[in-house]
Order: C-alpha cells, then sequence, then structure tokens
C-alpha cells in the first residue's frame, strides 16, 4: 500500500486543526448559539 494520503482526507484534517484552533481561542459567540444554527 502506498503512504499517500488523499486530497480530501488532507482537506478534512487541515479542517479539523483550524476547529481546534478556534476552540483554543476565546468566543465572543456562545457555543450554545454557535451550536443551534
Amino acid at each position: 500500500k502506498f503512504d499517500i494520503t488523499p486530497p480530501e482526507k488532507k482537506k478534512r484534517e487541515k479542517k479539523e486543526k483550524k476547529v481546534e484552533e478556534e476552540k483554543k481561542e476565546p468566543e465572543p459567540v456562545p457555543e450554545k448559539g454557535r451550536y443551534d444554527m
């Protein structure tokens, strides 16, 4: 098997990393309101 990551997976990992960074930073919007969208 090749150790090549498909672009979809790379994109997803990048997105997850971005979400983690957003979680670290203080959110001006309440978490509840964010998930109710």
